[in-house]
């Protein structure tokens, strides 16, 4: 069969364009997964999760323990910053921690600390304050300064062990603080011009008299990923034409006396990048940029520990740091060196340098081979041509088993090579094409234009505006039926006092009430594009944003709820003269991620919305009573309404909630807002001000006046509470929130 019969017979047996669809997507994701920027990150980012999933399902397959060689941390760790006092220490303590370390035993000693700045001598201050009184001795300054000089004290104790010290580079040029180490390579002229290197424009590091004693300094900075996890560590970073080591390299290089690096490198066009980094007979695989991957053992102390203060006291088993590389870091939450790493959130920094220096003295890097790029190419190429050309001829059932036995087998594999051969190969691109051309051909498999005329006149005609339908039919694809999370605006509004009114009335004219109340409250959300959720009682609950997408849904419904609020006053007066009660209605509006679709049962069903977002509504709908006013927002409303004018109301955490939430009154639109009210608005945003300033003389003052000026329950409220709390101690933290402790 030639190729062209194959297309005629492929399109014309209706697989054609869910198969031609399927191809165009697999080009895209081609080219998405080949862009760093874009679209293409949402595919990196999936790789993140991937890659974290598969290294702890790697460790768990294939538990990892740490080499033969002792490395130990050294931790400031909470118990140590309570018995030596807060961070930073003073030099002396150091300086006896080092001493301490080397008659232990310890044959190197890596601080992943920067010492940039030189501690106060005491001998200076106390001059000072003598020359201010008249007094001081030049003689006696220099004869003690030296016996008080804690930066001189800690240079006298770095030969006693090798002491490597920390640096930091910067991404600021001109900043150069302290001392860099000796660089371990210095580029060529081929080199500075076409080698692709981390590079920095500026540093921090240690004093240069600290540095020019310590055996070594290396750098610790790191560089998260996009969603800040470190995975991925430097090895050398570039400053000015020459290459500087890691804290760890530069630790390996110090415990094996060998400073001379190789570089393999690799010429790709016009530039030359690094492929890996040797020193004497290990090597590690990097990217281009001389990174390698972090091959974390496990979770945080997966190294041994030992307190610093334990050291200090000398509280150690006997040789348990004899022949130790020992690297001093921390563990302590207040001093900010916890990472994200792929199995938890909360690692030590300073086991990402002892990890790397295992894996150099044991088993090596995991990495990602050269020919990665044109697998992945490969891979996705061969699926997606096999899943476009045969998903059209499958059932729904069939098409999800294909689909899925093939991202299973992806995943098996990748895991595999991860395992056994240490290779990490992503495979977020296949599985999200995989996924796609099978949502691709469900969607396509089910025909939906006869069946959702009919649904649409059965399911919506009495909750969404005329114009909607008419929408709805032209256009199937503006809408769906699925459960979906959208952003929309909900809006719940009942009459007050309904039990008392409905008690007063007899049963034909409380239905004839509410059927006069309903209908003109309906037909004011319909003219506002809103979608009538349902009636509970006397309770009207409506939304905006579907099933036809509405960019001004929040406003909408506010312009829905101030009509209401007119229509419901004009009822009331005709209510009053057909011998009814009269009817006030309270109104709550929330604007969130809300899931909207058709739900219930195969004997009845219901286009509605759920979610915090809606119960949110529901809650300010019944606050409006407390607050006495007719509407209330939320905050999120509010912001997506800016041509409304607004009243604030009260920062609350309702219940069952932890997050406060501030609630506001529409008034009126922006425009039509007169002098005397944004007078009054401006008056109580001054006298909310001092409230939470807890200045309630200031407070009580403005909200007297507003409230005797106009008589908006709100200000009736705070003079409450100033009268409550003004002789009241309360918290550093107070935010003015109020709780509402019943719904």
């Amino acid at each position: 069969m030639s190729a062209g019969n194959f297309m005629f017979r492929f399109v014309s047996s209706g697989r054609g364009l869910p198969g031609l669809t399927g191809i165009a997507i697999t080009f895209l994701i081609i080219l998405l997964s080949l862009s760093p920027k874009g679209m293409g990150q949402w595919i990196q980012r999936l790789d993140y999760l991937l890659y974290d999933w598969r290294f702890a399902a790697g460790l768990a397959l294939e538990p990892q323990t740490t080499g033969g060689q002792p490395i130990v941390i050294l931790d400031v760790d909470e118990r140590s910053l309570a018995t030596e006092g807060r961070w930073p220490w003073s030099r002396f303590r150091l300086a006896e921690l080092v001493d301490r370390l080397a008659e232990a035993g310890a044959v190197v000693t890596a601080f992943d600390v920067v010492l940039s700045e030189p501690e106060p001598n005491p001998l200076d201050e106390l001059q000072q304050r003598l020359k201010s009184h008249g007094e001081g001795s030049e003689e006696l300054n220099e004869d003690w300064r030296p016996l008080v000089d804690a930066d001189a004290r800690f240079v006298e104790s770095l030969p006693a062990t090798d002491v490597v010290l920390g640096n930091f580079f910067l991404d600021e040029s001109g900043v150069s603080v302290g001392a860099l180490p000796k660089p371990v390579y210095r580029l060529s002229a081929e080199e500075i011009n076409h080698l692709v290197v981390i590079t920095r424009p500026g540093y921090a590091a240690p004093l240069t008299e600290l540095q020019q004693a310590a055996a070594d300094g290396g750098f610790v900075t790191t560089l998260n990923d996009a969603d800040g996890a470190i995975r991925r560590a430097p090895l050398l970073i570039r400053y000015g034409n020459e290459l500087y080591p890691s804290l760890a390299l530069a630790t390996l290089t110090t415990y094996l006396f060998d400073r001379v690096i190789q570089l393999e490198k690799a010429r790709i066009g016009d530039v030359e990048v690094i492929r890996g980094v040797g020193l004497g007979n290990m090597f590690a695989r990097t990217d281009a940029s001389g990174q390698v991957i972090v091959p974390y053992r496990g979770g945080r102390k997966t190294f041994p520990y030992f307190s610093a203060t334990d050291v200090l006291q000398g509280n150690i088993p006997d040789g348990a740091l004899e022949g130790a590389i020992v690297l001093v870091g921390t563990s302590a939450i207040g001093l900010a060196d916890l990472r994200t790493m792929p199995l938890e959130t909360q690692y030590p920094g300073v086991e990402v340098h002892a990890t790397i220096i295992d894996a150099f003295l044991n088993d090596g890097f995991p990495y990602r081979p050269e020919w990665e790029a044109g697998a992945t190419l490969t891979v996705l190429v061969l699926l997606g041509a096999l899943l476009s050309l045969w998903l059209p001829s499958l059932g729904p059932l069939s098409a999800v088993l294909l689909s899925t036995l093939a991202a299973a087998l992806l995943v098996a594999g990748n895991l595999a090579l991860w395992v056994n051969y240490r290779l990490d190969l992503p495979v977020a691109a296949a599985l999200i094409l995989a996924v796609s051309l099978t949502m691709l051909n469900l969607g396509w498999g089910f025909t939906r234009e006869n069946r959702s005329r009919r649904l649409l006149k059965g399911m919506f005609d009495q909750y969404v505006p005329p114009a909607h339908i008419d929408r709805m039919v032209k256009d199937p694809d503006a809408y769906h039926f699925t459960g979906e999370s959208k952003e929309l605006s909900v809006l719940f509004s009942d009459i007050r006092s309904f039990t008392s009114i409905s008690e007063g009335l007899s049963a034909a004219d409380l239905k004839a009430l509410l059927n006069s109340y309903f209908t003109p409250v309906t037909k004011v959300i319909f003219d506002h594009e809103g979608t009538i959720d349902k009636y509970v009682g006397d309770m009207v609950m409506a939304f905006w944003g579907a099933p036809l997408d509405d960019e001004r849904h929040a406003s909408h419904a506010i312009a829905a709820a101030l009509q209401m609020q007119q229509v419901t006053r004009k009822l009331s007066v005709e209510f009053v003269q057909r011998g009814w009660p009269q009817v006030a209605i309270g109104i709550g509006i929330n604007t969130g991620l809300m899931n909207v679709g058709d739900m219930g049962s195969s004997y009845r069903r219901a286009y509605t919305v759920l979610g915090d977002a809606v119960n949110l509504g529901s809650r300010l709908e019944s606050l409006t009573k407390f607050y006495g006013v007719e509407i209330l927002v939320s905050e999120f409303t509010r912001e997506q309404a800016g041509d409304y004018l607004f009243r604030f109301i009260d920062r609350i955490q309702v219940k069952g909630k932890e997050e406060a939430v501030d609630v506001y009154e529409p008034v009126c639109l922006a425009a039509d807002a007169g002098e005397e009210l944004l007078t009054e608005l401006d008056d109580y945003s001054r006298a909310r001000g001092f409230y939470l300033q807890q200045q309630w003389d200031k407070a009580s003052v403005l909200f007297t006046h507003l409230a005797q000026a106009h008589g908006a329950k709100i200000y009736h409220i705070y003079l409450e509470r100033i009268a409550e709390l003004k002789d009241q101690p309360l918290p550093g933290d107070w935010d003015g929130v109020y709780r509402h402790t019943s719904k």
